[in-house]
């Protein structure tokens, strides 16, 4: 996962270092539906930041009002998401003790409502 810094563009790698990351990820989520934990409810990269910085939204005065987002003040860009079961926070922390996007990045926990 690549940490966005304004005025600093994502790193390039050449394709075989591309490859083994791309593995790394498809190891971790065939291990996660393995256990149990499944990709199968959800999970997807996001685009790059650099070419779709998405919207926010948001109703003020009863109109709806969509800018381009992320917002200017934003230090970190969510690069993609995975759903996976988990008993509770400390389960779901074990579980991404190794996931790749830990390695040089954060992942951030969230339960589903």
């Amino acid at each position: 996962m690549f940490v966005n810094r304004p005025g600093v563009a994502p790193p390039t790698i050449g394709d075989s270092d591309l490859q083994a990351v791309i593995a790394r990820y498809v190891a971790w989520g065939e291990r996660m539906a393995s256990q149990g934990h499944g990709s199968p409810r959800g999970g997807a990269r996001l685009t790059d930041v650099y070419r779709d910085r998405g919207r926010v939204v948001s109703n003020r005065d009863g109109e709806c009002l969509a800018v381009d987002g992320p917002l200017a003040e934003t230090k970190e860009v969510v690069g993609g998401y995975s759903v996976i079961d988990a008993a509770d926070y400390d389960e779901n922390v074990e579980l991404c003790r190794d996931h790749p996007a830990a390695d040089d990045g954060s992942i951030i926990i969230r339960q589903l409502a």
